[in-house]
């Protein structure tokens, strides 16, 4: 085997180490968006079968969320506006809240919620943080709300990936 080939290699070996990562996780750029974003919802519904603890609150287990098209449109829009827009933050670059793009997008809610992350590689990788997270996991457990979306982006440099997990309870 050549030397450069054997780099390569290498490298490659390295790169799936680095990203925490591992073989069967449903890693952004190696799936399609639509692979990883159920990746995702199953991964929160199998959260919700569960009574956890968020911080110092327990939450019973909770009934599994149904996915949403217009939540995945109102998470996939507020992703692209951060990647485009280079920031991020629950408020948009055009100073909408959660409640709003999830109204713009043709959701009907009487209750919204939106967990966003920066840089996790995997939808393992991304929920895992979001419940470590005291917030985001109450927004993971919350028993009120019924559908989900979710929405990433890719930036141009490594560990752009931004994630949106939007929640809702229809009125």
């Amino acid at each position: 085997m050549n030397g450069s080939r054997l780099i390569c290699i290498a490298g490659l070996i390295a790169g799936a180490l680095a990203s925490g990562a591992s073989a069967g996780d449903a890693v952004v750029g190696r799936h399609s968006n639509a692979d990883v974003r159920e990746r995702v919802i199953e991964l929160v519904n199998d959260a919700r079968s569960h009574s956890r603890r968020c911080g110092s609150e327990r939450f019973p287990a909770a009934p599994p969320l149904a996915m949403s098209r217009d939540l995945n449109d109102a998470a996939d829009s507020h992703a692209r506006d951060m990647v485009r827009r280079k920031f991020f933050d629950h408020r948009g670059s055009d100073g909408s809240q959660p409640r709003d793009r999830v109204q713009r997008a043709g959701y009907r809610s009487r209750l919204t919620g939106e967990n966003i992350a920066l840089g996790p590689e995997s939808a393992e990788e991304v929920v895992a943080g979001w419940l470590k997270s005291p917030g985001h996991c109450e927004n993971i457990m919350e028993a009120r709300f019924q559908d989900i979306g979710v929405g990433l982006a890719v930036g141009r440099k490594r560990g752009q990936i931004y994630w949106v997990q939007t929640f809702g309870a229809p009125r």
